[in-house]
């Protein structure tokens, strides 16, 4: 069992320096475990003899929570020592003097015990005074280096720190918070730091926005409700006249072929009672041609007329109403093809 002198040091280590103690643990350490802690152990213990302390202590902190033994410890004290860090050395050198005297290792319980009492006599410390700031914030709480305490129990305490820059913050419910920074010179010394009493929170009251006009009511609401989902009458007449002018082209095309097929027919049935074989069958592809061109433009131009007035009799829009439609179609025959040619403005 620790001593209360141990303990007193564990504590203060935890709250400040943020260094994992040795402790007894719900479950041993597998066997995979030992051997994590072992390799971080020959490793840290490799380069603190190399003199790179900044990355042998981190890895001699982990053997030791991974797999916490009494020679770790010391180890990883000796390396904090070395690092300048003498409030972790002091409390890890204390814990290993408990540890070890509870096993029977009385040397190492000897060394511990000296190194840690060495140590003692030159540590860094510092005395927090949050006597009035308590008056009037009782629930207080007090942050070094982002570790919590309670403020009535770190009042007046010389609580020993690792030299270096410590931030100290103060917070209490309706109060704004306060925070300092301060350096702490390697010791023996003693720094001093009076947390001031907290202001008044800045009290926001949520400010009621105030309520939104009301929408005029819409002038047309069936124009909107057309403009929101369109006109299927005008998108329908746009069909119809895009079928209208393929068929009016597809009819020009067929055309173009009877006019060149009666020409070939004529050409070669000129000045001779009879006809040839394929004369015979030009003329009445030609016949077929020009049944399909009739049929084609005739359906062409129906569609075209259908599409047209669907377009000019739709519904629309003031914007729209605004324009004047001119429509235009504009046939023409080629050597090469028919062409339609479909214009206007809506």
């Amino acid at each position: 069992m620790r001593s209360l002198r141990a303990r007193h040091a564990g504590a203060w280590l935890a709250l400040l320096c943020g260094t994992s103690l040795t402790s007894p643990l719900l479950a041993q350490p597998t066997a995979a475990d030992k051997a994590l802690a072992e390799g971080l152990f020959q490793d840290g213990k490799r380069l603190m003899d190399e003199g790179k302390l900044q990355e042998a202590c981190p890895k001699l902190a982990e053997s030791q929570r991974v797999d916490p033994t009494v020679g770790t410890l010391l180890n990883l004290a000796v390396c904090h020592e070395k690092e300048g860090k003498t409030a972790s050395a002091w409390a890890e050198f204390t814990e290993a003097t408990s540890l070890a005297t509870g096993a029977g290792q009385q040397d190492r319980a000897q060394f511990a015990a000296k190194r840690a009492s060495e140590l003692e006599a030159r540590l860094t410390r510092l005395v927090l005074d949050a006597t009035q700031a308590m008056q009037a914030a009782p629930a207080m709480m007090i942050t070094l280096n982002g570790k919590e305490l309670s403020a009535a129990a770190a009042t007046g305490s010389g609580i020993p720190v690792d030299p270096g820059t410590a931030t100290i913050e103060a917070k209490a419910p309706g109060k704004q918070p306060w925070s300092q920074r301060v350096t702490l010179d390697p010791g023996p010394s003693t720094t001093r730091v009076t947390i001031p009493t907290l202001a008044d929170g800045a009290v926001q009251e949520a400010k009621a926005a105030p309520p939104a006009p009301p929408r005029p009511p819409s002038a047309r609401p069936e124009a909107a409700k057309s403009e929101a989902t369109g006109n299927p009458m005008r998108t329908l007449g746009f069909v119809a006249g895009g079928v209208g002018i393929a068929g009016i082209g597809v009819g020009a095309v067929f055309g173009v072929m009877t006019i060149q097929k009666a020409g070939d027919v004529e050409e070669g049935c000129s000045g001779s009672f009879r006809c040839s074989r394929a004369d015979v069958e030009a003329n009445e592809s030609a016949r077929t041609t020009a049944m399909v061109s009739n049929i084609a433009l005739g359906a062409g131009l129906v569609c075209l007329g259908a599409g047209v007035a669907m377009v000019l009799m739709s519904p629309r829009s003031p914007e729209q109403a605004a324009t004047v439609d001119r429509v235009w179609v504009a046939p023409s025959v080629a050597s090469d093809g028919g062409r339609v040619v479909l214009g206007g403005q809506w």
